[in-house]
């Protein structure tokens, strides 16, 4: 790693204590971590929901740490004989100087940087991108879901010499982040998977998540950059409206540069066109659901711009399975196959888990369990009161909801055949369990503190 004293000291607001001692000291990391900490490495104290790095600073220095970041308001408090000939750095706030800092890193690196955004989909579109570009780049990709300011800082610090490229993700839930999270990484290429009814709580309605995921495109107008635009997308298109930015479309319909096609389900798995000039890619996808066609899409989209081959982008598609077990999983339990959806839940993304299950070509029943949706504000009991039209309205016949927003659900679910309420999750997963047979299909999916994969572990049993 290449950063140094010298570097933080062309910060603005930064005040170095000891600078008799720090010299130009070089550092091997970066860690907010201090059970990770080397002996050469840079010590960021942050305070989080559960621990303040500042409780561990003299420990981290003591046991030889390079140097700590620490807020001023902390060290004006704390400052005494035990820091002697110890390297610290004062900031007015540790979050904001860790931005700061990997900003100033990531500018010591001439390479592409693409953004991904977007209201569904982020990690696994970031994920199967990076796959692809790999095919032909040595790439730097976002690690899990870390993509808020305090993950973006994280990952971009782990860029090296041998990157030829970077997919970063970047997630908000308030106005302003994204613009926050460019200013760090300073993407050059942008993706935004879709606009959806998300973290309605702050971002009040669609328009606003519109607005919010649009500050990536924004910011790439501001650079001059390129955006990969799904056409498909209402809100999406009008960005063509921004006078300084590059677009390179894709979609399903209409007319754009990269054109899916979902022919049909094997099983639960798509299979898929994909076509750009005279190119052709057809492929069965190892991840289930409309969903993965989207994913797949983007994936191809960036893989054709970067002149990956078109056989190497077939490759990653018909053969990459997502990473985290925690989304769209399926799971055989007695015959009985259960899509785990369980990570997180939206409008937007139970519509699309209801229109996956009614395009599966399934011998049994298909059974539909829903916990809360979060994060939804003023708009909950509409959203849940939508779900259950929907669910009505597509004519399934098995609907089982639980938590007290998804009561909404069950109400307006009204004509259901079989259309059930829970405020005890054992009782539910009891008496679905009476109900499922071998050749059924049972979709599990809410919110992520709703912790549904407990009914699902309940059937197991």
């Amino acid at each position: 790693m290449n950063l140094s004293i010298d570097d933080i000291k062309r910060l603005r607001g930064v005040k170095i204590y000891n600078p008799e001692i720090t010299g130009n000291k070089k550092f091997s990391g970066v860690s907010i971590d201090s059970r990770k900490c080397g002996k050469s490495d840079l010590f960021i104290a942050i305070k989080g929901e559960r621990f303040d790095g500042h409780a561990f600073v003299k420990q981290v220095l003591k046991k030889g740490t390079g140097c700590a970041v620490v807020n001023e308001s902390w060290l004006k408090k704390n400052n005494n004989s035990s820091f002697k000939n110890k390297c610290l750095v004062a900031v007015k706030n540790t979050e904001k100087a860790l931005g700061d800092i990997a900003r100033e890193y990531r500018n010591k690196f001439v390479i592409p940087v693409m953004a991904i955004a977007g209201s569904n989909g982020k990690t696994s579109t970031k994920d199967l991108i990076s796959e692809v570009l790999s095919q032909k780049y040595n790439v730097l990709k976002t690690e899990g879901n870390l993509n808020n300011h305090i993950g973006v800082p994280l990952t971009l610090f782990r860029l090296n010499e041998k990157h030829e490229l970077a997919v970063i993700e970047a997630g908000t839930n308030h106005f302003g982040e994204i613009e926050n999270l460019c200013r760090i990484a300073e993407p050059q290429y942008g993706l935004i998977t879709n606009i959806g009814k998300e973290h309605l709580e702050f971002l009040k309605n669609i328009k606003g998540a519109a607005k919010a995921e649009g500050e990536l495109a924004e910011y790439l107008n501001l650079v001059y950059g390129t955006l990969f635009l799904n056409t498909d997308d209402k809100y999406l298109a009008k960005l063509r409206r921004l006078k300084n930015i590059k677009t390179f479309g894709f979609g399903f319909s209409g007319r754009t540069e990269v054109k899916g096609r979902v022919k049909g389900f094997k099983k639960f798995f798509p299979e898929m066109e994909i076509n750009y000039g005279d190119k052709k890619i057809n492929t069965t996808l190892k991840n289930i659901g409309y969903q993965s066609a989207n994913a797949a899409l983007c994936a191809a989209a960036a893989g054709f711009y970067f002149d990956v081959p078109a056989r190497d982008i077939k490759k990653v598609l018909s053969g990459y399975s997502i990473e985290s077990g925690r989304r769209n999983q399926l799971k055989n339990i007695n015959g009985v196959t259960v899509i785990d959806d369980t990570y997180n839940s939206n409008p937007d993304s139970v519509i699309a888990a209801l229109k996956n299950l009614q395009a599966y070509n399934v011998k049994g029943n298909k059974f539909i369990v829903l916990g809360d949706m979060l994060e939804l504000g003023k708009a909950s009991a509409k959203e849940h009161s939508g779900i259950g039209r929907l669910v009505k309205k597509m004519k399934f016949s098995y609907l089982l909801t639980y938590g007290p927003l998804s009561f909404n659900t069950f109400k307006a679910a009204k004509g259901v055949k079989n259309n059930y309420y829970f405020e005890d999750k054992a009782a539910l997963a009891g008496f679905l369990k009476l109900l499922i047979k071998k050749g059924d299909v049972v979709l599990v999916k809410g919110s992520r503190s709703m912790k549904m994969e407990e009914v699902i572990n309940l059937i197991s049993n």
